[in-house]
């Protein structure tokens, strides 16, 4: 897992990266270099133990295949390891507005690491009742760590919310799309469960790293000051709408990304190719992301939103025609580059309604989120087993991108500039 480095990024990704490490909130005077080195530190943990959350967040993906060879499982039954993982998740967003206020913003992510290598390990029993419990285990610790990395960058981050959003979620990806060929190498080499051992330490190792690290942007006294002073925000439909995005779009995620493999394998593909097919919407994703903060586009928000869902929307109905692993393989990579800028914005969307309020309001919006990604992805399996057919069972995220753009003319234009 290599470090982030801002010289190793494109010019504007540079920018985006530097508003994010020294934006921070600034008093009459300007921080000491001490405090400025410190937050940079605090960036460079982060963004690097992201990676590992991206390869735990994806991971059932390309395993799935291999849990259903090893329990003869039928696709619904498979589909609850997708609802364990996210449904626990939410459990874990809902600690988050109790950790991080009293005890900050390390505690949350420590924990989340270290809960997240308990799960991962416990992956390796031969046991399906003690494998969905260690997915739920390791779901719950997702649940802490993806909305207090996204919400310290979003405080942190006065100007470039969504640039620097994109650059967080762009090393989400970097671990997303390395998962699948490790897997692919691991299942080669008879190595699953050495390479699940090596997931779990990496957990524990970004954990350790954590621990020892200042991660608070500043005095959480400080903070609940301003927050007491921020007026409070409308609610109605604009945040109904909003909610409702944040459930849809991790629900068509993961339906796409979580079913790629299984599509694919069905499709005869030859050897252990069809591991790959979840890389290729992963690396799509990885790339969109990589390019949003150099588009002008991102400066326009809501029409950023809109051609991303028809991009998505396109590769999602790709899979219901195509019936070759590269055209699996292509549609997937289509949806991705599509979804990419969504869900930066939307967090970005967050923090403008709820501004410091976010650290305990938006994590309703992140337990959205997470039933999303719970519920679409099983519901896609119940689909196809009650029709016998995957494809039948792929119409829940083309339906969701549908639902998707409706919704998109209820957030209020002071929200969605």
């Amino acid at each position: 897992m290599s470090n982030i480095r801002l010289h190793g990024l494109p010019a504007t990704h540079r920018r985006a990266k530097a508003d994010l490490i020294d934006s921070w909130p600034m008093a009459s005077i300007s921080p000491p270099a001490e405090e400025i080195s410190q937050k940079r530190a605090a960036a460079v943990a982060i963004f690097a133990a992201f990676v590992v959350a991206g390869i735990v967040t994806t991971l059932l993906g390309p395993i799935l295949p291999v849990l259903i060879g090893r329990w003869s499982l039928s696709d619904a039954r498979a589909g609850l390891f997708f609802a364990f993982q996210f449904g626990t998740s939410m459990a874990g967003v809902a600690s988050v507005s109790l950790l991080i206020p009293k005890w900050g913003y390390r505690a949350a992510l420590v924990a989340g690491f270290a809960v997240i290598s308990l799960g991962i390990a416990g992956l390796n029993s031969n046991n399906q009742t003690i494998c969905l419990l260690s997915t739920a285990l390791y779901g719950f610790g997702l649940g802490l760590v993806l909305p207090s990395s996204n919400l310290w960058v979003a405080e942190v981050t006065e100007s470039g919310r969504v640039a620097a959003l994109s650059i967080l979620n762009l090393t989400w990806g970097i671990g997303a799309i390395a998962c699948s060929p490790l897997v692919v190498l691991a299942q080669n080499n008879h190595a699953i469960p050495v390479f699940l051992f090596g997931v779990a330490g990496l957990a524990l190792v970004a954990a350790l790293i954590l621990l020892a690290t200042d991660l608070e942007p500043r005095s959480r006294a400080q903070a609940l000051a301003d927050e007491s002073q921020v007026e409070p925000s409308p609610g109605g439909i604009g945040v109904i709408a909003l909610g409702a995005l944040f459930f849809l779009y991790v629900g068509v995620e993961n339906s796409v990304g979580g079913w790629a493999a299984a599509l694919a394998k069905r499709m005869s593909a030859t050897g252990n190719l069809w591991a790959l097919a979840p890389m290729f919407f992963w690396g799509g994703l990885m790339a969109g992301r990589a390019v949003v903060p150099m588009i002008p586009l991102r400066r326009r928000e809501k029409l950023l939103v809109t051609s991303g869902l028809l991009i998505g929307m396109a590769g999602c109905v790709g899979l219901l025609r195509v019936s070759t692993f590269r055209g699996v393989a292509s549609c997937v990579a289509l949806a991705g580059v599509g979804l990419a800028g969504i869900y930066p914005v939307l967090v970005t969307w967050m923090a403008k309604h709820f501004g410091e309020r976010a650290r305990r309001i938006g994590n309703v919006m992140f337990a959205l989120a997470g039933m999303g990604g719970a519920v679409s992805p099983w519901l896609v399996g119940f689909l196809s087993t009650r029709e016998g057919s995957l494809r039948a069972g792929l119409l829940v995220p083309v339906a969701s991108c549908l639902v998707m753009l409706g919704l998109l003319l209820y957030i209020p234009r002071r929200v969605a500039t």
